[in-house]
């Protein structure tokens, strides 16, 4: 007979960490995918005024490539941020209340800065073309 035992506090908060930037990850990697797509697609209209067919064309090469590449990153960054869920694990922070609360949120915060990061490269690169500078409170954006 096998003696089964509760999961401690630890282990399940560690379990919600993980789980959490896994979700992180999911979300960035479907819903971000597709703001990034129709946010650049928002500033090239603003831009260049009524796309012609050469650049409906050419958007056409650059958004599958986000499709495949934005998962990734949303996936990298949320692994490189277990980093700091790890030293949650450390035997100081372990037994403290504050530290894991703060480890968790650099969890969190990391988790979104590789999409974040990669949104704002694509609408600074690809969304403003020449020197076209997008208004202050962007009037491009769906209200």
């Amino acid at each position: 007979m096998t003696v089964r035992r509760r999961p401690q506090a630890r282990e399940v908060y560690w379990a919600f960490g993980c789980g959490l930037s896994a979700v992180i990850a999911l979300a960035c990697a479907t819903f971000g995918t597709f703001l990034d797509i129709h946010l650049v697609a928002r500033a090239q209209l603003y831009c260049l005024g009524d796309l012609g067919s050469g650049e409906k064309f050419a958007g056409t090469g650059w958004a599958p490539s986000r499709i495949v590449i934005f998962p990734a990153v949303s996936v990298l960054s949320a692994l490189g941020a277990q980093s700091f869920h790890l030293l949650a694990r450390l035997p100081w922070p372990a037994g403290r209340v504050w530290p894991g609360v703060l480890l968790l949120a650099l969890t969190v915060a990391g988790s979104v800065a590789g999409p974040v990061a990669m949104t704002v490269y694509d609408l600074a690169g690809e969304g403003t073309p020449g020197d076209c500078v997008l208004p202050w409170w962007p009037s491009w954006l769906p209200s």
